[in-house]
């Protein structure tokens, strides 16, 4: 029964990843798209683009997804200067790095 409750936790954070990147992708592509135009918005969604396919990497690979997730969390906090805006790094950086942890080692 535990391996069980283990296995649908992991498919949900799965899940969560999935929907959070594809979120993410819409929303850097419609942010400033009024004035320029979604195609300007093209280069924004990269980060999150890589994200989502990271997340597709954890469906056949768990453990090396999770560990590419996590160097993509701890990325995330240098390119969008987390440290120093600390709602960043407690709103994208560490639950994208949290949710890689939980993914290397829920295996």
């Amino acid at each position: 029964m535990e391996q069980n409750k283990k296995n649908i936790f992991v498919k949900l954070l799965k899940i969560f990843l999935v929907v959070g990147s594809i979120c993410l992708i819409v929303f850097s592509l419609m942010s400033g798209s009024e004035d320029s135009g979604v195609m300007h918005n093209i280069p924004n969604s990269f980060p999150w683009i890589i994200l989502l396919i990271l997340t597709f990497i954890t469906f056949r690979w768990q453990i090396l997804g999770g560990v590419f997730i996590i160097l993509f969390g701890i990325f995330t906090i240098f390119f969008f200067s987390a440290l120093e805006f600390i709602w960043i790094l407690f709103i994208i950086s560490l639950p994208i790095i949290i949710i890689g942890l939980l993914l290397s080692f829920l295996k």
